[in-house]
């Protein structure tokens, strides 16, 4: 059963009054046209007869005799003429019949307006179109003044019933009607299979749209009922959207357990550790380990509270850059030299190289691109087996700085290089670490007005790219 309200009563609507102007308007002219084309005949045809009139009137046989034999002349040709539409009357000067349409000789006076304009010879003459009030017939009618030596004698008058063609007219009109209802009707048909062809494919995006809000992430669209267009395009965008959000949703829920998982350990230790120091006769070695522990744990703790704070700051834009001028090449050998205990730990060879002797200083926020060398290098450690490599090897161009973090470590996935700079993202979700390092190390360098690129293959290793502008601003 069709429900005619919302969009689709709208397009029924809006379509149905489109149609009904246009065939109002088409048939209006139409008819406007055709009754024009036969009146307009007819019209001609007394104008024709006017002039045949003054012809034979005037004509060099006719000037001598009287007026009466002249007017006997004019109905006689014409009552010669088969099939003669015209009705003619003979007027004379004091506007009395002389002769009826039926050849009957009365003396009735008459005051027929074409008549009248006849008679004091007006220019111009054209029919005159009325109904007689005996009969109320439609008819058309022109008057034409008979002079001798420029003196009126009388007036012969043609008329032609439109009765026919005005019934004529009124077929065509109704057919006209019955054609513009057809057309209604189809249009009306039409109208509602195209509202159907809208309305189908938005509810069955309003009923995805209803799943989404319910939280199922996996639903499909029926693509048989979507076409391809507009609408088409929006439910590949509603498709796509649900795939983002269950991929969000997907990657928070390993953010969560990664971040649990990340918490517990380090509390865990605290715990027992703070637990055992707590014993009496506990040895000092045992007593350096268990603070060693504590705060090593404490310390992992921190940088994992920092990764979530520098998160929600990026997340919500209040991340701030303190513009300096920046020594990369201090800054490299620093970061280098802060984290060579942590690669000697597994036997990685860690280094630094500058492919330009001169490495002038750069605008930027020095611990913010520390911060990022540091998050790159650790992951390249954490990453690259024992007796490995990372390399860190800086160049500076005109504009740019680039810097390259090289390592053989065990590479990405190429199917997951396009996801690693997401947030809370990790391909071995059994290592250390919350996803964020990358995502964040990957917002502080655009801040810089730079670009971040991985390149990797599985088994082999990674290289990280970064570059930075040289000049943020035009002065500090």
């Amino acid at each position: 059963m069709l429900h005619f309200e919302g969009l689709r009563k709208k397009i029924i609507k809006n379509y149905f009054t489109i149609i009904i102007i246009t065939v109002a308007l088409f048939e209006g002219l139409f008819i406007f046209y055709i009754q024009n084309y036969y009146y307009d005949y007819v019209r001609q045809s007394l104008m024709n007869q006017k002039e045949y009139t003054k012809s034979v009137y005037d004509a060099p046989t006719s000037s001598t005799g009287s007026f009466e034999s002249k007017v006997k002349n004019i109905v006689e040709k014409q009552n010669t003429e088969k099939n003669s539409i015209y009705a003619i009357e003979i007027i004379n000067k004091n506007s009395e019949v002389i002769i009826d349409p039926y050849g009957f000789r009365v003396k009735e006076k008459v005051s027929y307006e074409d008549v009248t304009r006849a008679l004091r010879d007006v220019k111009d003459l054209t029919p005159y179109t009325y109904r007689q009030p005996e009969t109320n017939e439609h008819v058309m009618s022109i008057s034409v003044p008979l002079k001798t030596n420029n003196i009126i004698e009388g007036v012969v008058r043609y008329t032609v019933s439109l009765d026919k063609i005005d019934n004529i007219i009124f077929k065509l009109t109704f057919g006209l009607i019955l054609a513009g209802i057809c057309i209604l009707l189809i249009a009306i048909s039409l109208s509602l299979r195209f509202a159907e062809s809208l309305i189908q494919p938005l509810r069955e995006l309003k009923q995805f749209a209803n799943e989404l809000a319910h939280g199922n992430y996996s639903i499909k669209l029926k693509n048989t009922n979507i076409s391809d267009d507009e609408i088409g395009d929006l439910a590949q965008t509603f498709e796509h959207m649900a795939a983002e959000i269950d991929k969000s949703e997907k990657l928070k829920e390993e953010f969560i357990s990664s971040i649990s998982h990340e918490l517990r350990t380090p509390l865990t230790s605290i715990k027992g550790w703070s637990e055992t120091l707590g014993y009496e006769g506990i040895t000092k070695e045992e007593l350096d380990l268990g603070l060693g522990i504590i705060q090593d744990e404490t310390e992992r703790l921190i940088k994992l509270v920092n990764e979530l704070l520098d998160f929600s700051r990026l997340a919500s834009d209040r991340i701030k850059l303190q513009i300096d001028m920046v020594d990369i090449r201090h800054l490299a050998t620093g970061v280098v030299n802060q984290l060579k205990v942590k690669s000697s730990e597994k036997n990685i060879t860690l280094s630094v190289e500058f492919e330009d002797e001169e490495i002038e200083s750069v605008q930027g926020d020095k611990n913010r691109l520390r911060q990022v060398l540091i998050n790159l290098i650790q992951n390249a450690i954490k990453f690259t087996s024992e007796d490995g490599f990372v390399k860190l090897v800086v160049s500076q161009g005109e504009e740019y700085t680039t810097i390259r973090v090289i390592d053989n470590g065990c590479g990405i996935e190429s199917h997951n290089l396009d996801k690693v700079l997401d947030k809370f993202f990790q391909e071995d979700y059994n290592k250390a670490g919350s996803g964020l390092g990358l995502a964040i190390s990957h917002e502080i360098v655009k801040l810089h007005g730079g670009t971040m690129s991985i390149d990797s293959e599985k088994g082999k290793g990674t290289v990280i790219t970064i570059t930075i502008k040289n000049k943020l601003i035009e002065s500090i």
